[in-house]
């Protein structure tokens, strides 16, 4: 059977956290007085399972399981068989995370990948020593990294279900829309500081449909993960779509985070567990996706990918909107394969605004010992996001920051220099860019200034897409939207530059 394996260093990780766990089993502690004994393997079951938040604000799945008296540790494979991010992944080509690994303890811990399967077996090994024999047969389980989650039920309010039903919890939980049908969010539902996944019922179905009113919002000061759900933005009002909340709580200041005390020099507050838009659809977005409310908001990780996105946006609230708070910026995020699009001309609005530049710098929120910022925009079409103003502002411009910005389309989109600071490390291949309402692209997008490679930010190219695509999208159409940016232009296609959706 055919295999795939991790990386040398995860591997190695995976076999310090399981050494780590407990003692010995040779130990005589861990003999329990059994000897001259056939074994059995673990009990495994949903309650044997627990999330890990890593310093670099990455996930790992924690298994635990309890003692077996006698034995001479335990003999572990955890295969992943399903993995949303390569759908080579399967149970006949399994991605190998560990590999008949002996652990002496009783716990071991995986890098996560989000919304994967894992089957986890694990076999009890006898003890020469107690004259105990192995288990005959391992205990294999399959997990789901996708959060469990309560369903809401259909024809109810989201914000008047989850403010009604939503407790306090450190655990991450779930509320799940069911798939294909719709529900209204008429009032801000707020999540607080409690770690939420707002999902459909099914990963690969239909996505439910949420039609926002005019008070409409998601409010949260945690994690949040918002996966497999359409929005129709067309009677939405609020600044944000996602809002972060306007009385950010004092735990998590960087005061309280102990940032202050490695070096940060700026009181603010910090969402450290990641926020995330995954294969969402939206339409008629009017304002911010996220918008922090005037608060000196940070974010750890934030993500958006597999989406389509049209706006109606054309006032000055930013698509990403971090201005007002004084200071604050997106420490590690990810914008990947999606297309994001407005219907209008802007000289308003940003696709990306901080508050001020110099407080913007990841030390100053951070500290000493975290100093650092990656961001990685690759793969995504842009179209007018936003023709008439930078794409970028009050940006660090420090080089701990690190820019992979790569193999994007940016149509009639204005100055992403203002993004890409000079004393950034800088990398961006593969990009195109061209103007309309926006006039001709400003000469340092297309060769005045150079990446760290002597790169040009992006090759001035018409991408000459094939179909109509200056319209509002189709929610019906999930997977496109009833719009088309499939790209005939040389460049962009000889790097399929842009959304991958437009070359299938």
């Amino acid at each position: 059977m055919k295999t795939k394996r991790i990386g040398g260093i995860a591997f190695l990780s995976v076999v310090l956290l399981a050494a780590s766990c407990a003692r010995g089993v040779d130990d005589e502690s861990f003999s329990g007085g059994v000897t001259n004994t056939q074994l059995e393997s673990p009990t495994i079951d949903e309650a044997s399972f627990s999330i890990l938040t890593n310093p670099d604000g990455t996930e790992s799945v924690k298994v635990s399981w309890p003692v077996i008296y006698g034995a001479g540790g335990y003999l572990c494979n955890i295969e992943c068989i399903e993995n949303p991010e390569d759908e080579s992944v399967t149970s006949e080509n399994p991605l190998t995370v560990i590999q008949d690994s002996i652990v002496d303890g009783c716990s071991v811990a995986f890098a996560k990948i989000e919304d994967a399967v894992y089957n986890i077996s694990l076999q009890t090994l006898g003890n020469d020593k107690l004259n105990n024999a192995g288990a005959a047969s391992a205990t294999v389980y399959k997990y789901s990294a996708l959060v469990p989650a309560t369903t809401i039920p259909v024809g109810t309010d989201i914000a008047e279900y989850i403010n009604a039903n939503l407790e306090d919890s450190e655990k991450e939980q779930g509320f799940a829309l069911e798939a294909g049908e719709t529900y209204t969010l008429n009032g801000k539902v707020d999540f607080r500081l409690n770690q939420i996944t707002l999902r459909s019922t099914e990963k690969g179905g239909t996505h439910p449909r949420v039609i926002v009113g005019p008070e409409g919002a998601l409010v949260t000061q945690a994690g949040l993960k918002v996966k497999f759900i359409d929005f129709d933005c067309t009677s939405a009002t609020q600044t944000g779509l996602l809002m972060l909340s306007d009385t950010p709580d004092a735990s998590i200041s960087t005061e309280s985070l102990g940032y202050k005390a490695n070096g940060a020099n700026q009181n603010g507050y910090v969402i450290n567990k990641p926020v995330i838009f995954q294969e969402c659809n939206i339409k008629n977005l009017p304002n911010s996706l996220i918008y922090g409310n005037k608060q000196p908001w940070s974010l750890r990780d934030f993500r958006i990918t597999d989406c389509l996105i049209q706006l109606n946006n054309e006032g000055s609230n930013s698509f990403i909107n971090l201005y007002g708070g004084g200071n604050g910026l997106v420490k590690d995020m990810t914008i990947e394969n999606n297309t994001i699009w407005n219907l209008v001309k802007n000289g308003s609005a940003y696709f990306i605004r901080y508050s001020n530049s110099s407080n913007a710098q990841p030390k100053k929120i951070f500290g000493n010992n975290d100093n650092s910022s990656t961001h990685n925009i690759r793969y995504n079409t842009f179209c007018k996001t936003f023709s008439n103003k930078d794409f970028g502002n009050n940006m660090p411009n420090t080089n701990t920051v690190v820019l992979n910005t790569q193999y994007n389309i940016f149509y009639d989109v204005f100055r992403i220099y203002q993004y890409l600071q000079n004393n950034c490390e800088r990398h961006t291949p593969g990009n195109t860019i061209w103007g309309v309402d926006g006039g001709t692209p400003n000469g340092n997008d297309t060769g005045g200034r150079k990446d760290s490679d002597g790169n040009p930010y992006a090759t001035l190219e018409d991408p000459a897409f094939t179909g109509t695509f200056l319209q509002a999208i189709n929610l019906d159409d999930q997977e496109k939207g009833g719009v088309n940016f499939t790209p005939t232009a040389p460049v962009a296609t000889q790097n399929q530059a842009g959304d991958p959706r437009w070359y299938k």
